[in-house]
């Protein structure tokens, strides 16, 4: 897997090269990547040979979690963001290949938690695949909004 890597000079200068990297992220770490990067993916429409193609492979949590009706209590958040998680799984699920090892298929994911910390509102997003690694939880904190 190719890496872009930036190197400082000795004239103060950057140097950009592309390699591979031999400790690529795999496992459990490359799941939860995986779902971070597809919660986050807005689904898109585009115009192929002269009808539109709809890409639903996304979780769209700016979608349903960035409304104002969402935005304006803890329960509206929390259905928000279960929503999108949902919609993450099932786009995870539908393109998990029979070659990719367990560690890094999805079994599933759930919210954990709506949390206030510092005047952040953060949701923790668990997720569960279908062969633990190691016993650590694999959750990731996703920051809302501040109050």
């Amino acid at each position: 897997m190719a890496d872009i890597d930036f190197f400082r000079t000795d004239d103060e200068s950057f140097t950009v090269s592309l390699g591979d990297n031999p400790q690529k992220i795999s496992g459990n770490r490359s799941l939860v990547n995986r779902f971070e990067i597809i919660f986050l993916t807005t689904s898109r429409r585009f115009l192929w040979g002269g009808s539109v193609v709809i890409d639903d492979f996304a979780g769209d949590a700016d979608k349903y979690i960035n409304r104002p009706q969402s935005l304006n209590d803890l329960q509206g958040i929390a259905t928000s963001v279960a929503t999108a998680i949902d919609k993450t799984v099932q786009s995870l699920k539908s393109d998990q290949p029979d070659t990719l090892p367990n560690t890094e298929k999805l079994d599933r994911a759930e919210l954990s938690s709506i949390d206030i910390v510092e005047g952040i509102v953060y949701a923790t997003i668990r997720v569960f695949p279908v062969e633990v690694e190691f016993y650590d939880a694999l959750v990731f904190n996703f920051p809302i909004r501040s109050v």
